[in-house]
């Protein structure tokens, strides 16, 4: 029924609002079809009886393969021909992680030594022989150790006198005993132990030029590579196809065949499954603000509100580090009706989901254990300086040999220099001229990395020892060489930051896998170091 309302404007509006005749609500609420002949004939008109029948699926057959991961090694660098020999991998022996990640078979600190060292003595005095701890501290005893003047000793400085030496426990017990009697069941144990924490004896696939790893891993008849992995969890698409590359032996594959009961998809904002069904307004998508190129907005607004109970889905258990394709799906709906389910997609080549960059389709599941991530053992910040027309590495924190935190910047304002170095005949003038400085100095933690160029229109930093009165810089952990060179891509304008981090991780059968991980993350923009020559300090302040 119309009502006519006026505007301020003096224009006339109409709006239209139903008026029952009745007070009772039964009548509405039965939306009883009085003209069953005139609701099909406009369901006709729309076209709505062109669509497939309303039948639900109740059971689905689905089956497939899965192709596992059998090898893996590290990748060549680009414009090498020399190709590292394969390297057998089993996913039921630990993440893939602990192997592409590790340092390799590098040396224990002296924190790490003094460790197994107090486990020893734990394992001497659950067995009852802590009397024999004499004879082994005589035979494997530490080197004498300086203790370290400044901050208070450390955890290295107070246990290495009272501890043996892991390391040259492990040496005799891999060669054949220990030089101590008696002790050939606790020597088991605690090598069993010590091979659990050590260093696994790995090819190393880090880049210390790009900071990255590179990796291939062999699924059966394919080889994925891994070019520019950055140490943050291995995925699917961490890798990419490599149609080149010849595969390992493959393992056999794992056919698969289940029934499994589909389920409707479920979200927020769902259209109501019953007529009458109020749906609540916790999801508005009538609030989205879309323009007329938000397309991929307006599809998942189309999908929530037209097509979101019209999707099923049920659960599909895959081997971990495999490559599981399907062969095909079989759906029995409420009508008893079966159905194929082809892959979507199929006919197009360039639409995929969550398929590797150069393969047709698969899920590929990698071996991969996130874990848990310690305190930092090393941070190196990759930073432009344009005032100075350089790129600086930045060593934040490194670990020293008997495994303790140093925050370089924190030691570099206890050790540095005072003023400015001036000339010697300045400093003999009346300090009412102003002075004269060189240059300024720079703190020794900040790296030089001094652009050198390779070949036409490309250039690469090369780390260079920045001399300056009273303080050298140079490298003091493990991601940075001496020799150590960076394209220069690799130095973008947010800049870079490459950690190492200990991880420790457990695999689906109860076993624990430490290593240590080396990541690169984006910097926090550009640096300034300060660097200036040929400085003219007044004697006043300049107005």
């Amino acid at each position: 029924m119309p009502r006519k309302h006026v505007d301020q404007s003096g224009s006339y509006r109409y709006r239209l609002e139903p008026l029952s005749r009745t007070d009772e609500v039964a009548t509405g609420l039965a939306a009883r079809v009085h003209d069953p002949a005139w609701a099909l004939a406009r369901q006709w008109q729309f076209g709505e009886f062109a669509g497939q029948d309303a039948g639900s699926p109740v059971l689905a057959v689905v089956s497939g393969r899965s192709t596992p991961i059998s090898a893996w090694r590290p990748a060549a660098a680009p414009g090498v021909r020399e190709v590292h020999p394969w390297l057998p991998y089993d996913p039921a022996s630990g993440p893939l992680d602990a192997l592409v990640e590790s340092e390799g078979a590098t040396e224990p600190d002296e924190y790490t030594r003094v460790e197994g060292g107090a486990h020893f003595v734990r394992l001497l005095d659950e067995a009852g022989l802590s009397s024999a701890l004499p004879r082994v501290l005589a035979v494997y005893r530490f080197d004498p150790v300086p203790v370290p003047s400044g901050p208070p000793a450390g955890l290295v400085t107070l246990l290495a006198p009272r501890v043996p030496d892991a390391g040259r426990l492990a040496a005799d017990l891999v060669a054949g005993a220990l030089r101590v009697d008696g002790l050939a069941e606790v020597g088991a144990r605690w090598l069993a132990w010590w091979r659990g924490i050590a260093p696994v004896d790995t090819p190393d696939t880090f880049d210390p030029h790009r900071f990255e790893h590179r990796a291939d891993f062999s699924c059966g008849t394919k080889v994925f590579h891994a070019e520019e992995y950055l140490g943050d969890g291995l995925d699917w698409f961490s890798v990419d196809l490599d149609p080149g590359a010849g595969p390992a032996a493959a393992a056999p594959d794992l056919p698969f065949s289940h029934e499994v009961v589909p389920a409707t998809v479920r979200f927020g904002g769902i259209p109501a499954d019953r007529f009458w069904e109020m749906e609540d307004a916790q999801v508005d998508f009538g609030a989205a603000e879309v323009s007329a190129l938000d397309t991929g907005r307006l599809l998942v607004i189309a999908f929530g509100e037209v097509y979101g109970n019209d999707w099923f889905l049920f659960p599909l258990e895959v081997p971990v580090g495999s490559l599981t394709t399907l062969d095909g799906i079989v759906v029995t709906d409420s009508f008893g009706d079966t159905r194929t389910v082809r892959r979507a997609g199929g006919a197009d080549a360039g639409w995929n989901l969550f398929t590797v960059t150069g393969t047709d389709d698969g899920l590929l599941v990698m071996p991969s254990g996130q874990g848990a991530v310690g305190e930092r053992l090393e941070t190196v910040l990759l930073a432009r300086d344009e005032l100075a027309n350089l790129a600086w590495a930045i060593e934040k924190s490194v670990t020293d040999l008997r495994g303790e935190l140093v925050d370089r910047r924190e030691r570099w304002l206890r050790t540095a220099p005072k003023g400015t170095p001036c000339t010697a005949a300045q400093s003999s003038q009346s300090s009412g001229t102003g002075s004269y400085g060189v240059q300024t100095v720079v703190p020794d933690y900040w790296l030089p990395l001094v652009p050198q160029a390779i070949a036409l229109a490309s250039i690469r930093f090369v780390l260079v020892q920045l001399d300056q009165p009273g303080a050298s810089s140079q490298p003091l952990g493990r991601l940075l060489r001496p020799d150590s060179s960076v394209p220069e891509e690799e130095v973008p304008r947010e800049g870079a930051e490459v950690t190492r981090s200990p991880v420790l991780a457990r695999w689906y059968d109860g076993s624990w896998h430490p290593w240590v991980r080396r990541e690169k993350n984006p910097g926090c923009g550009e640096s300034s170091s300060g660097l200036l020559f040929d400085i003219v300090r007044p004697s006043e302040t300049w107005p």
